[in-house]
This record gives C-alpha cells, structure tokens and sequence, in this order.
C-alpha cells in the first residue's frame, strides 16, 4: 500500500477534527457573547446595562467595559478564527489538490486539466473577500438592504461554483468562500478595531462610534454566514443535495433558509419574540430546496425489439449481474486495495468487492449513484446510463 496516501489519510483526519474543534470554539463564543450582549438590562439597583451569567456553579455578573488598565489584556477569539480557517484551507489542499479528478472536475461542466481545476478553487477564494469588502465599502447600502446584497452575493457565488466544479467539491467551495469572507472579517475589520477600541479605554477616550458601527456590521454579517457555512461544509454526507441537477437553485434555498432561522434568533434574543411567518418562510426554503434534490427515477428503458430482450426486461436481475456492474463501476474505488491514485483505502470505508456490503449498503448506491451525479466522480469514470441505473434500480426492489 502506497505510504504517502496512507499518511495522507491518517493527516487529513486529524485536521478534519482540529478543523471541527477550532469552528465548535470560533462559532460557539460568536454566537454566546453576542447572546450575553443582547441581554444587558438595567437592574432595579443599577442603572448600568448587565447580565448574570450562570455556568457550572459560579455566577458571573458581565457589563460593557468603560476603562481598562495599561497592563490588563483583552479575552478575544481571534486565533480560534485563525485556527479554523487555516485547518479547513489544508483540508481543501490535502483533498482537492491531491485528487481532483476525484473532487473536483465535472467535465460535463468544465473538462479542465487537474493544476487548472486546483488553481480555480483555491485562488478566488481571496478575490469573494474583496468583492464582498467592496460592496460593503463602496456600495452606500447599509442595514437590512446591504444583508439582502449580501445575500444576493452569496446566491451569485454558489450558482458559479455549481456550474464549474462537480457538487461533491461545490457545496464545500461554498462554504470555504463563506468562511474566508468571515475570517477575514475579523482579521481586516474587527480585530483592528477592538485594537483600537481597547487602546482608546485605556486612555480613558470614548470610541469611534463609527468604526463600531463598522465592526458591528461586519460580525453581524458573520452571524448570518454561519449557518449556512456550518451546513455546506458538512455537505459531503447529502449526495442527493450536491450532486443532484438543481444543485445551484438548492444551494441559494439553503441560504436563504438558514439567514431567514438566524434573523428570527436575532430577533427573539432582542425581546421581540418570536416571529412565525419568517420561521415559516425559513422551512419553506429549506422544504423547497430539498423538493429541488428529491430523486426522480431514471428514464425507462425502450420497448424491447425482439422477445427475448423483453423477457430479460422482465426478469429481475440477480445479485450476480449487478456485482458485475459494481466491479465495473464502483469497485476501482470502493475496495480495500484502491486503483485510484489518492485513495488508501476503500473510499467511505466500503468494499463493495464484496457482496455481502453491497446488499447491505444497496440504498446508499442508489442515492449516489443512481438518483444523483456523485458517483462514479464524474471526473474520475463516466456516469452510468439510464439501463445500468434501472438494473440496479431493479435488483435493489428484488431485495426487498
């Protein structure tokens, strides 16, 4: 077995969970200080906006600072963003760039050599940011008309990446996109300005309220991308939502869906309740994107041209005809001994070599490979034809 993909294997799993901790640590502190933030009240004794904070035992009375000491340091959460972006960029790397036949090319979209495939994945993901800085910057819209630019940018963005990459890398480009224009958020915008902030309490000067305002629409922003950056990174798990045909129209449903729950969140945790008709709005997005993904059966096969075509029409294939098609068609990747460059071992842990995990995993074929696009990776083999897809359509229902 090739060393260097089984290292490979073994490092990408362990940035896959160092990628998960810094996001679980990132996300997590966003949204529960902004929550804390939004809970300030005046108490009956105290006219100074606060919140009582339990955890774990201790209780813990939180308020807006109005000084700091020269020598006192500020708690922020900016390398746990860092650490995020940075892990989920070397995933990107260690998958994409190592196998794009594998992820990332579609050539029924765009049949690009390999290095032309890693080079348009991986370098846009800067230019998102300053196209996103600019409609901030130079824009003039502000408040709920620049969330609906932004969330027209974000729509534009997954439709382009839909239509040049293969969906098992599109939805997560998605949301490598969205995550880059977070990170760099804090990094250019609000970072700099928690710097300059503190620097101005501990010089007893009040802030720059515009560089707040600034700073503030900017994690705003943040909290809204969140969600659906959250989802399309742990996409690779739906092959009937990124490799489905209307996987772009499903991606801006999606979006749509999660800014629609994250607005009614926001909204709630000011004290204005919580608003029915966007939550209602929000599952009817969300609804609607997965009616764009439900599986639709391949096209029937043509009337038989003589009688014994139609007999074996009308026979149910045997478990040995569609092992026979799967050794064709899925085993080069899906055994313990891969032919595919980038593979250490059975792709998903299945070794369909074998018959008895292709009875057991006969649904999970079909959603992959029958009902959507992702497998065989349309760079890697072409995609099975409407006889192959209902063969197998047929033996799985004589399985039941």
């Amino acid at each position: 077995m090739n060393f260097f993909a089984v290292a490979l294997d073994y490092a990408t799993e362990l940035m896959r969970w160092a990628h998960v901790v810094a996001a679980i640590l990132w996300v997590g502190s966003a949204f529960a200080l902004l929550k804390l933030d939004l809970a300030l009240k005046a108490r009956a004794r105290d006219p100074t906006p606060q919140t009582l904070f339990m955890h774990a035992g201790p209780g813990y009375r939180l308020t807006r600072a109005t000084d700091a000491d020269e020598s006192e340091k500020a708690l922020n959460f900016k390398w746990e963003t860092y650490a995020t972006w940075a892990s989920g960029f070397a995933l990107l790397c260690m998958t994409f760039a190592v196998a794009p036949k594998l992820y990332l090319i579609d050539p029924a979209l765009w049949d690009a050599a390999p290095w032309a495939a890693v080079a348009a994945a991986i370098v846009p993901l800067a230019l998102s940011w300053l196209a996103y800085d600019l409609l901030c910057k130079k824009s003039g819209l502000c408040g709920d008309a620049l969330l609906w630019g932004l969330f027209i940018f974000c729509g534009i963005l997954a439709l382009i990446l839909t239509h040049v990459f293969a969906g098992r890398a599109a939805y997560p480009l998605i949301g490598a996109h969205l995550a880059t224009i977070m990170t760099a958020n804090i990094a250019h915008v609000i970072v700099p300005a928690q710097k300059r902030r503190l620097k101005a309490l501990r010089a007893g000067l009040p802030g720059d309220d515009a560089d707040l305002r600034r700073a503030g629409v900017r994690a705003l922003h943040n909290q809204y991308l969140a969600l659906p950056t959250i989802f399309f990174m742990l996409s690779g798990h739906a092959p009937l939502l990124f490799a489905g045909p209307n996987n772009g129209g499903a991606a801006i449903l999606l979006i749509a869906g999660f800014f629609l729950i994250r607005r009614v969140w926001l909204k709630n945790l000011r004290g204005l309740g919580l608003d029915w008709k966007l939550s209602a709005a929000a599952l009817a997005s969300i609804l609607l994107a997965f009616a764009l993904s439900w599986p639709a059966r391949p096209p029937a096969e043509r009337q038989a041209s003589d009688a014994s075509k139609a007999i074996a029409l009308a026979l149910r294939p045997s478990g040995a005809q569609a092992q026979t098609l799967i050794d064709a068609r899925c085993v080069p990747c899906h055994a313990a001994h891969p032919q595919i460059d980038g593979l250490a071992h059975a792709a998903g842990g299945l070794d369909f070599s074998l018959a008895a995990n292709v009875e057991k995993h006969r649904a999970q074929i079909l959603r992959a490979a029958v009902f959507s696009r992702a497998m065989p990776p349309p760079g890697a083999a072409p995609a099975l034809d409407a006889a192959d897809k209902n063969l197998l359509i047929r033996w799985a229902v004589s399985q039941e």
